[in-house]
């Protein structure tokens, strides 16, 4: 019997909205905001970088972004309903995200999502303290090309050792680590945005998903209904 696991993006993907940004849009100058960004663009500095850069010049602590990241940003309608239709037949439920991990938990813990496992970028240093911030990457690795703060192939291709004959489902919506893991290591894709996009133009097999994830759980439900699963 196959085991389906999943792994979400977040910002955008499990998140409606792009989390992060709310985080330092409006608590950041604007000029460091617009010289970050086109360094980013340009390509001077990685995504890791850039990230840094931004969350070293934001007003708050980072106690205080988690505090507002439980009140303003929302998860997609149908993911507990996903999770927990993955978790009763036997797969695990993980995020795999270039963001940082004290906007996704508080986040997740609103939605009663607390069980999901969080691959991020860390701030490390004291959350009441002020920037600039300290922080580790424990999900990085060398699987993917760039530095993307968390190697998604690698979170994939954890869960796929975890279990024989497993399928791991990925579901993105942007660019860089999301096209890596996408094209190297899903077994099933199911896209938005600029990643729908990528899988279409080089043909990689995919499946579109709008505001829930109603394609999503039809899919896993289906899949584990056909192994037998209750």
């Amino acid at each position: 019997m196959i085991t389906i696991s999943v792994v979400f993006d977040f910002d955008g993907s499990l998140a409606t909205s792009f989390v992060g940004g709310l985080m330092f849009n409006g608590y950041i100058p604007k000029s460091k905001l617009e010289v970050a960004r086109e360094r980013f663009q340009s390509k001077t500095i990685s995504l890791r970088v850039y990230q840094e850069e931004v969350f070293d010049g934001v007003s708050q602590t980072p106690a205080e972004m988690s505090q507002r990241a439980a009140i303003e940003a929302d998860i997609r309608p149908l993911a507990h309903e996903l999770c927990e239709q993955v978790r009763k037949t036997g797969g695990s439920v993980a995020v795999a995200s270039a963001g940082l991990d004290f906007y996704i938990r508080p986040v997740l813990d609103r939605a009663n999502l607390d069980q999901v496992d969080i691959h991020s970028g860390i701030v490390v240093s004291d959350p009441t303290n002020p920037p600039p911030f300290r922080y580790d990457y424990p999900s990085a690795g060398d699987a993917c090309e760039g530095d993307w703060v968390t190697c998604k192939c690698k979170v994939i291709n954890d869960l796929k050792d975890e279990v024989v004959d497993s399928e791991v489902i990925f579901i993105g919506d942007g660019t860089g680590a999301d096209e890596c893991a996408a094209t190297n290591a899903a077994d099933k894709v199911f896209a938005r945005g600029r990643l729908l996009a990528y899988c279409k133009e080089n043909e990689i097999p995919v499946t579109e998903f709008g505001d829930d994830f109603g394609p999503v759980l039809s899919y896993v439900e289906n899949k584990t209904s056909a192994n037998g699963a209750q």
